[in-house]
């Protein structure tokens, strides 16, 4: 749902994870290289598990075992830059330190076929995450968004998105 610049989406799902993901994704196209980035600012659990995620992805397309590279915040596990390099194979991470906590702005970009993972304290100036830069052969548009897994198919998350930006 959207309301006066904030996003609520609710998620169920086993995981953005392995090699098959089950998750909630509201997305636009973006053709070319750009970013998205959004202040991820509540998120509460109706029987939530302490790995649900929720953040901002590029994914090639709406198939469950799709090529992608997100930042994921967790509930008390701080932030995972999470990326699937082909189809079908298994997810690469990696764990930045757990004091990245909700609230939080997190922005993935992609340059080419290099994507990287930002994070902001203000939603205006942006650090790269160090070591974030991931080479993912993606050819054409890609679907920049908002994505929300309970980690648990019979619950959902429910997370509060806002400065929700999709940029060329």
């Amino acid at each position: 749902m959207f309301n006066k610049g904030t996003w609520t989406l609710q998620g169920g799902g086993f995981d953005i994870y392995f090699k098959v993901d089950q998750f909630h994704y509201v997305w636009q196209s973006l053709d070319s290289d750009g970013t998205v980035s959004a202040h991820v600012n509540v998120e509460t659990s109706l029987d939530g598990n302490e790995y649900a995620k929720f953040g901002v992805m590029l994914r090639q397309s709406t198939d469950a075992s799709s090529p992608y590279y997100a930042a994921l915040v967790t509930p008390d596990h701080g932030v995972f830059v999470q990326y699937r390099r082909q189809q079908g194979a298994t997810t690469g991470e990696l764990l930045l330190p757990d004091t990245y906590r909700v609230p939080i702005y997190l922005k993935v970009g992609r340059t080419g076929n290099i994507f990287t993972a930002y994070t902001s304290d203000d939603g205006v100036t942006w650090t790269a995450v160090p070591g974030s830069n991931v080479e993912i052969n993606i050819d054409g548009p890609l679907m920049a968004g908002l994505a929300v897994t309970s980690h648990n198919p019979g619950s959902l998350r429910v997370v509060t998105f806002d400065s929700v930006s999709i940029q060329t």
